[in-house]
């Protein structure tokens, strides 16, 4: 029953967490760090689970005792109390003394934990930068210095389970040896006194045992609820007012409304800056009202709060001032799109009932259908985790169908245009803003200004605050802000729409297909390994707690237990018989010395295996995380990174914390096993005999146990990977969830997997009580046996029957605690299988460095590329080749824009060149190296890449510039100028030490890429790749940071994917490479293509001009 109730709450504590984070309003989630919520849901939950299933034991502990006591004091009188005074003693040092060590160190654990989470997930989520940078190494010793940390804490509160188990190992010794000492010495020892009082003293085994197990318990429990109780209890996101009668009102209004972002005062701080605060990254003084049914244009330069303007219109922000009103519901498209690890269309239709007609439209409308015939299974198609199988292009108009598909009253779009090329964008907006959602009410974010003339309203902001606003000729006459952003335009890039990706939308209704259609492969199941655990994780296990020593330590701890238990057992026979005729001082001295030196040997080795069982936890980590970090970019692909937080979380949990109290039980058990057959069988060697039968029994029940324990222990681990690859997923989405209203179906989705998770757990648990039904029942017969041959043969004479019997009622006891230990410590090894497959067994990235690389820095030094017969495909689809017969040289120092439609194998040539996707065919040169015979760092360190999706991990402004330290201020300073963020990051108020949060979700996606390319022309690399890198700048800076590049990284070789092309931009290359399905159809200068009238490039610059 009492683990029923557990899981019960176990189960509601998740999804109340759950529910709670699609919740939480701005204060909430500037205070809890995504690490901390996963923490809370993997390993909170389950403490206070643990601590309610031991509930009954808060109860039965002490009645046992009681019971216990009285029965001795009928044997032994008042000599009782020199034992009760040695066991309250006990638990005085146990209540008092013991909880000092749990007191700080379980919360700083668990803080620690949240740190180590937090950084496992990033890592997960920026593994193609730490790719491309070689960071692999520093990011093993960041997360080493953290888990070494944790460890440290760790190290403290399992010092006090081992005092725990130590101070109850020493009462089992001490009790019975205090009381019979003082009966001694009043009174004759007698075995119908002493052998009736060691099977009382034995049946303060089990409490003895419990206790600690009990206070551990509920000293981790007492600080995750703390954690889970300060989560529950944070402020939640108010809703955006409305109107009582909005018919005749404006949609969106905001009255003298600033806005902040919340800080991070009350939560773990960035790994980087342990006191930190996020800054403040306002808006301010903000009056602007939406008209009904309009389009609405919000424009500025990077930075300026245009993005944060659609946060505070959906409550993400702190309201400081003023006065927020949306009347209807709102379909909102982030400037990065979130996409879930589902299919197309279950993103499209984002919970909503299907409906086919919709559908099409919606696909329609985001120019979407032409993607849908590329993808393998059409509308079915998988995609994985963050869209990695999408381009930035396909994300964004997947985006935007879902928010078509919604149907809502307002549309809130965030610069979705900056991903598409020129004709798709024209199209886009045409068959999408205006005629689609014709009628509705949009507000849209934009840097295409050419765009400005057909919306409705234009919004200018400014350094935060609304500058200009009003119509587009108005604006435009008043010379003000918009006359300069426009004049800029014009004056750098004459026209700054995008290439086309000759797509097509007459497809859509051919495509959409709503019946089953075989789902892709990408990614794949987890591995589920069957049977027992293999001797060599067993032995991996043990080596790394220690290797022989600690079996060593295993062997000495079982074996001084049982030599202590007979010797002190026998000496006990001798001394009934006064066998030896000696005073009782002989007596009882002998008896003590031998119980304080058997409890001495045990504290001794039982301090090993505490040091052991530290030990396993850092190997098993840094193997298992080394493992993980270098592994091929396309296991992440195909590997979720909830399940790779399961396994750090979940399963390292049970390392950390399960195993050990389990090993010491186990160590118990067996001991106080061999010793009671040891003198069972003393007394009479029939006995053994009799229970040979039962004890065959034992082994079989035991067998089936650990077998059906095992397998549910895997079978929970398995299971419980979608929950964590959800929850991971679901925070990452929670703006856009809350913005289309959708948490009720996200709660539900995520009982259902609650529920998934917990059904392992409940036959596990049904299985114990099938267990402890049948151990009961053979405990019984075992007493019965022994009670039955003592009476009714001769075998035993009074002494070895009482004898007997004492330790048949505690072999009872030892059995039971035996089977259910062993049986929970291989079903916990479950746990250490996963982490040893992911040390041992996941396919490995090429070697990082090889004893022919030349010396690091003078590589590459010209940068010449030649790519020879290049045939390249991705492990998910090797018959489907998306590079095929590149064969192009690139001459060093010059810069080549590389065109070509959605999958045409732009992206894919720069993942070949750094070995991100390894060849099936052909060679890449770089100076005349054959790239695959090169180490894989000694390649990427060699080069810099900038993506389009620009990832910045969590820190500072310096350290985003210069992960690693190589660089003064000076430097840094003049690469922000350069690319125009020095007087931004200079009104900072921490100027270079400014924090950037996760992601930088604390800055804005261009100035996000503004840094990057700061830290790119700081590193100045012979060989650098844009890969879209200006994407989410202003048309009119796009033509100035390409010309900023390359004026300061002289001499460098720059390939850069373009969808940003006019007449000015070009000015900034030598060659265009036009690729066409996966081949360079067109390689040549700007100037000689377009003297070619029937070139792809003419016709795309052509197709520009028109646009």
């Amino acid at each position: 029953m009492i683990k029923s109730v557990a899981l019960n709450i176990k189960t509601a504590l998740i999804g109340a967490v759950y529910k709670k984070s699609l919740r939480l309003g701005p204060q909430g989630i500037g205070r809890f760090e995504k690490g901390y919520i996963l923490n809370l849901i993997n390993v909170d939950a389950e403490s206070v689970s643990r601590a309610i299933e031991l509930g009954n034991l808060t109860w039965s502990i002490p009645i046992e005792l009681g019971i216990t006591v009285y029965l001795l004091y009928r044997v032994l009188t008042v000599s009782v109390w020199a034992g009760v005074g040695v066991l309250f003693g006990s638990l005085l040092v146990l209540i008092l003394v013991v909880p000092l060590f749990f007191r700080t160190s379980a919360p700083m654990f668990a803080r620690f934990g949240d740190k180590r989470i937090k950084m496992i997930k990033e890592i997960m989520e920026g593994m193609t930068l730490i790719k491309v940078r070689g960071w692999e190494g520093i990011f093993l010793q960041r997360l080493e210095v953290v888990r070494q940390t944790q460890l440290g804490y760790l190290k403290t509160f399992n010092t006090g389970v081992t005092v725990f188990v130590i101070v109850g190992q020493l009462a089992n010794t001490l009790v019975p040896m205090a009381a019979l000492s003082l009966f001694g010495k009043k009174g004759e020892i007698t075995a119908a006194r002493v052998f009736p009082a060691i099977s009382f003293f034995s049946m303060l085994v089990e409490p003895l045992i419990a206790l600690p197990q009990l206070l551990s318990a509920c000293a981790i429990a007492a600080a995750s609820w703390g954690r889970i109780y300060s989560f529950l209890m944070a402020p939640e996101a108010v809703p955006v007012s409305s109107d009582v009668h909005p018919v005749n009102t404006d949609p969106v209004r905001i009255s003298n409304g600033s806005f902040e972002w919340a800080k991070k005062d009350d939560a773990p701080a960035p790994a980087a800056e342990e006191n930190a605060e996020k800054p403040k990254a306002f808006i301010h003084d903000i009056n602007m009202s939406i008209k009904k049914g309009s389009l609405t244009a919000i424009v500025g330069p990077v930075g300026c709060g245009k993005s944060s303007l659609f946060a505070a219109i959906l409550g993400e922000m702190n309201c400081v001032s003023g006065k927020v009103v949306a009347n209807g519901s709102i379909a909102y498209c982030p400037q990065q799109p979130w996409i879930q690890s589902s299919t197309v269309q279950e993103n499209i239709t984002f919970g909503k009932p299907m409906d086919n007609r919709r559908l099409k439209r919606a696909i329609g409308a985001a120019s979407f259908a032409a993607d849908l015939e590329r993808l393998p299974n059409g509308i079915a198609s998988e995609i994985v985790e963050r869209g990695a199988n999408l381009s930035g292009g396909q994300k964004a108009r997947l985006s935007l169908a879902r928010a078509v598909y919604a149907d809502a009253d307002i549309y809130l779009l965030d610069d979705p245009l900056a991903a598409l090329d020129p004709r798709v964008g024209r199209t886009v907006f045409q068959e999408c803003f205006l005629d689609a959602l014709h009628g509705k009410t949009r507000v849209l974010v934009t840097q295409a200004l050419n765009f400005l003339p057909q919306a409705d309203h234009v919004i200018v902001l400014n350094n935060g605050t609304i500058a200009e606003q009003g119509s587009y000729a108005q604006l435009y006459r008043q010379n003000g802000h918009l006359r300069k952003l426009v004049d800029a335009m014009e004056k750098r890039t004459e026209k700054a729409d995008k290439k086309s990706d000759n797509q097509e939308t007459a497809k859509t209704k051919k495509v959409v297909k709503t019946e089953d259609a075989p789902s892709g492969n990408i990614v794949v199941d987890e591995d589920v390994t069957t049977g027992a655990i293999s001797g060599s994780t067993w032995w991996s296990y043990i080596k790394a707690a220690g290797g022989w020593k600690l079996i060593i330590a295993l062997v000495l701890s079982i074996v001084s237990q049982q030599a202590g238990a007979v010797m002190m057992n026998q000496w006990l026979t001798w001394w009934t018989a006064n066998k030896f005729q000696e005073k009782i001082e002989f007596w009882f001295g002998i008896y003590d010395g031998i119980g304080v030196a058997t409890a001495f040997l045990m504290l001794v080795v039982n301090t090993f295996i505490l040091f052991g069982v530290l030990a396993a936890s850092r190997t098993f980590h840094n193997r298992a995380f080394s493992g993980v970090i270098g592994a091929p970019m396309g296991w992440f692909h195909a590997n979720p990174a909830g399940r790779v937080i399961n396994r750090f979380s979940k399963d390292m949990e049970s390392i950390d914390q399960r195993l050990m109290p389990q090993i010491f039980q186990a160590i118990a058990g067996l001991g106080s096993l061999i010793s009671a057959v040891t003198i069972l069988g003393r007394s009479s060697p029939v006995i053994l005999g009799v229970l040979a039968p039962l004890f065959i029994v034992y082994w079989f029940l035991l067998r089936f146990y650990r077998a059906t324990l095992r397998e549910l222990k895997r079978l929970e681990s398995r299971m419980r990977s979608p929950l964590q690859s959800k929850v991971n997923e679901t925070l990452d989405g929670i703006p856009t969830i809350a913005a289309f209203k959708r948490e009720g179906d996200f709660a539900g989705s995520a009982a259902h997997l609650i529920d998934d998770s917990n059904k392992p757990v409940y036959l596990r648990n049904t299985a114990e009580i099938w267990l402890t039904l049948r151990m009961e029942l053979l405990s019984a017969l075992v007493v019965l046996t022994i009670a039955m041959l003592g009476k009714t043969t001769k075998v035993m004479n009074t002494t070895q029957f009482g004898s007997a019997l004492a330790y048949a009622s505690a072999l009872t006891y030892i059995m039971n605690l035996l089977v259910k230990a062993t049986a929970t410590i291989e079903s916990e090894m479950s746990s250490v299988e996963r982490l040893q497959e992911y040390s041992e067994k996941l396919p490995r990235d090429a070697a990082p460095h090889l004893p022919t690389d030349p010396i690091e820095g003078s590589w590459p030094s010209r940068g010449e590329i030649i790519f020879k017969g290049v045939e390249a495909a991705y492990p998910s689809r090797p018959e489907k080749p998306v590079l095929k017969d590149v064969n192009i040289r690139i001459q060093p120092g010059t810069t080549v824009f590389i065109v070509g439609r959605t999958g045409s194998g732009k992206s894919t040539l720069l993942s070949a060149l750094l070995r991100l996707l390894e060849l099936g065919k052909g060679n890449i040169l770089v100076d005349g190296e054959d790239i695959s015979k090169l180490g894989v760092h000694t390649l990427r360190r060699g080069m810099e890449l900038i993506p389009q999706d620009p990832f910045i991990f969590s820190g500072t402004i310096r350290t985003a510039l210069d992960f690693e330290g190589r660089y003064d201020d000076t430097s840094l300073w003049h690469a922000l100028e350069l690319v125009g963020l020095k007087d931004f990051v200079s009104n900072q108020e921490d100027k270079l030490d400014t924090v950037v949060a996760d992601n930088g979700s604390n800055y804005s996606v261009g100035q996000r890429q503004l840094l990057c390319l700061a830290g790119a022309i700081l590193r100045s690399p012979k060989i650098l790749l844009l890969d879209e890198a200006t994407a989410s700048v202003d048309a009119g800076s796009d033509a100035f940071l390409q010309k900023t590049m390359r004026t300061n990284c002289p001499g460098a070789t720059i390939l850069s994917v373009m969808h940003r092309l006019s007449d000015q931009v070009l000015k900034e290359c030598d060659y265009v490479l036009v690729m066409d399905e996966g081949t360079p159809a067109e390689f040549d200068s700007p100037k000689a293509l377009m003297a070619n009238s029937n070139s792809l490039f003419s016709r795309i610059m052509e197709a520009t001009r028109q646009t």
